[in-house]
């Protein structure tokens, strides 16, 4: 495969990572292709409402399809993830560990701060436990050190199919129902 940033051997590729990220109104997905030497990266920024649609996009995910099959078909047993790699998570659960460690500490300056004082400190309360909560919660949405789920290389294509990508190869002719695609969602 060959791009502006240079050229990668497919039969070389060791890790693939699908991301897929939405900020208000723009979703950003990327796929990343990593060698023993270099990662490179296929992405792009489209719009977030499934509604309209975007010929662009359409062909990110028709290339993604075509990357995944001829992938499937050089390294059969080859899988991708579908995750944030191992710095943005360690960052994001670094964040969270910063926002229950601050809590925590907050907490016993704010009940001594209101023994001399009425109940105006007590209102501090809500928002340092929602702090802490929220700390946590993202702490371990992204624990850096469990293993990461991963999924075939071959079922990319069924996964893009289902985001508006083309058709995949072994899909059987014919209207497939409503009920046989829940399972694909």
């Amino acid at each position: 495969m060959t791009g502006p940033g240079g050229t990668v051997a497919l039969p070389s590729v060791q890790r693939a990572t699908l991301m897929q990220m939405r900020s208000g109104s723009t979703r950003m997905m990327r796929f990343d292709l990593e060698t023993a030497n270099q990662i490179a990266r296929i992405q792009i920024s489209s719009t977030a409402r499934r509604l309209d649609t975007d010929p662009d996009l359409a062909e990110y995910l028709r290339l993604l399809s075509m990357v995944s099959n001829r992938l499937g078909h050089v390294r059969p047993g080859m899988t991708y993830h579908m995750e944030d790699t191992r710095r943005a998570r360690l960052a994001l659960f670094l964040i969270g560990a910063a926002l229950v460690l601050v809590g925590v500490l907050l907490l016993p300056l704010v009940a001594y701060a209101s023994i001399d004082e009425q109940v105006s400190h007590y209102a501090m309360l809500p928002a340092l436990i929602v702090m802490i909560v929220a700390g946590a919660l993202v702490s371990c949405r992204f624990w850096p050190f469990r293993k990461p789920e991963e999924f075939p290389i071959a079922t990319l294509p069924f996964v893009l199919w289902t985001m508006g990508g083309p058709r995949p190869e072994g899909l059987p002719d014919g209207q497939i129902a409503t009920e046989q695609l829940v399972g694909l969602r």
